[in-house]
């Protein structure tokens, strides 16, 4: 038996009241057993209500709700357990569960790696570059960056009144990612770092970002012809890398100087590649 005061009791056995779930012992007595552990052995026992309880000692009952993830459903439950002093005597299944913390314990899970958003995907995490870069390059732009913290509440945010993974695994997450910033914020991403580039010739290969590198471009050799300079982005002070790429679409030069490119290599390059793709538009 669970009594209070986080104690454990042995009901006599000629109790009549064994299948009690609630019960009050006028007897309590501390036995030695065999092996010389000190036993408490309650007898004179009589079966109580929890009303009673509740009538006799309001002031010691108590009740709180816990929430919890079940990996095996993917969810999560509430329970409300109520207490007569530090003993726990019932407890229910809440529903729904508290937003909040259905939020947070769902994110945990997120974050974790457990339970993967399907929306969550290389886009969201290039916007996230193209925020954070841009607001390291250009300081006065005043861009709030997204740092790991913030992301546990964006998180938490897709979360909020959701139970499950099921609630959540195909919910949109760019509209929430972006709502980080404001329209003219949001404008102003996409006017320094944009996704896709104007190059000069009306060619607009997309910009691949990297938290470690220079963004750059990948562009067959024939989609540069009459660009002569390297394009540049984050009001013109980070020069793109341009992967020029064979009609294979295999790299021939990694460069952030195409007017050095164009001059030195292409020659050079043009000779081999003509020989091997006659076909191809040379210039």
């Amino acid at each position: 038996c669970e009594l209070v005061h986080g104690r454990r009791g042995t009901l006599a056995r000629e109790s009549a009241v064994q299948s009690s779930p609630l019960l009050v012992a006028a007897e309590i007595r501390e036995v030695e057993g065999k092996d010389k552990s000190v036993n408490t052995l309650l007898s004179l026992a009589t079966a109580i209500a929890e009303p009673w309880l509740a009538e006799l000692f309001p002031e010691d009952l108590s009740s709180t709700v816990r929430c919890f993830y079940d990996p095996a459903s993917r969810r999560v439950y509430a329970e409300e357990q109520t207490r007569f002093r530090d003993l726990a005597i019932g407890s229910r299944r809440v529903e729904p569960p508290p937003a909040d913390e259905a939020a947070r314990l769902l994110a945990e899970e997120v974050l974790a790696g457990r339970l993967p958003l399907n929306e969550w995907d290389h886009a969201v995490e290039q916007w996230i570059l193209r925020l954070n870069l841009l607001a390291q390059w250009c300081p006065e732009l005043g861009l709030p960056p997204i740092t790991e913290a913030d992301r546990r509440d964006l998180v938490q945010q897709l979360c909020h009144g959701a139970c499950s993974y099921k609630d959540i695994k195909d919910k949109p997450v760019k509209p929430v990612v972006k709502g980080w910033l404001s329209a003219p914020q949001q404008e102003c991403v996409d006017k320094h770092a944009p996704e896709r580039l104007t190059l000069a010739n009306g060619r607009t290969p997309k910009v691949v970002y990297d938290a470690a590198n220079p963004p750059h471009i990948a562009v067959r050799i024939q989609e540069l012809f009459d660009v002569n300079t390297t394009p540049k982005i984050a009001l013109g002070r980070v020069p793109v890398l341009v992967h020029i790429l064979a009609p294979n679409m295999r790299p021939v030069q990694i460069t952030q100087d195409l007017a050095g490119f164009w001059r030195e290599h292409y020659p050079r390059i043009k000779q081999e590649l003509q020989r091997k793709y006659p076909k191809h538009q040379w210039r």
